[in-house]
């Protein structure tokens, strides 16, 4: 099944070789909303809450309903803790709010579930239906500290650190880029932050196209 085929902006977009742009600026964000990632909170705390005044989400906490229909509404949905936020995001909500890009971190977030002679779906797939043009979420359950290298490669690789006067203190072993290539490419470049590349780092995968920040 093809990620094109279920959000047809992705169509037009699939034939410009240099993808799309969204903003960085708004953006939502959930970090261990059930209290129990410590190490992974205080590794991107700092950076979540620096971030401009149109950034908003929620710390060690599960989000409400409203925060959750709201903050969906963003261009990028960043997401640090169990599965694939299945436990707070309804499927109708995910379909009806158009979030343009979703961060998923948590395990198996990105795996899709056979229906015999139907399609595979998944929460990628909700978001793909509802208009998302990339998702990024783990085909396998991960270990939190390895996520943790490959999430904080990626926010450098993509460029999202630069909206934020926070830092992400996680500590890595490759050196980062500077930004600005698509999320796709920070993608496979942050592979090679997991101590654990061909078993973590193969995990997460991008469905849609190649999206760039503003």
């Amino acid at each position: 099944m093809s990620a094109l085929s279920l959000n047809p902006k992705s169509l037009t977009l699939a034939a410009n070789v240099h993808g799309d742009r969204v903003d960085g600026s708004h953006l939502f964000y959930v970090l261990n909303p059930e209290g129990d990632l410590l190490r992974t909170q205080a590794g991107f705390e700092e950076f979540v809450r620096g971030g401009p005044s149109t950034w908003h989400g929620c710390v060690g906490r599960r989000p409400t309903h409203a925060e959750v229909e709201h903050g969906l509404q963003a261009d990028v949905f960043v997401y640090f803790g169990h599965g694939g936020a299945e436990a707070y995001v309804a499927r109708s909500c995910v379909r009806a709010q158009k979030c343009t890009v979703a961060l998923l971190m948590g395990c198996s977030s990105g795996r899709l579930e056979w229906a015999g002679e139907f399609d595979a779906l998944g929460t990628a797939t909700d978001y793909m239906v509802g208009g998302s043009m990339a998702v990024v979420g783990n085909l396998w359950d991960v270990g939190d500290k390895d996520i943790d290298r490959f999430a904080a490669c990626v926010v450098a690789e993509w460029g999202l650190n630069e909206y934020s006067t926070g830092e992400v203190k996680i500590k890595q072993d490759v050196d980062q880029g500077r930004g600005r290539v698509s999320l796709a490419e920070a993608v496979c470049k942050a592979r090679n932050a997991c101590r654990m590349k061909y078993l973590t780092g193969a995990a997460p995968v991008v469905y849609g196209v190649p999206v760039y920040l503003q």
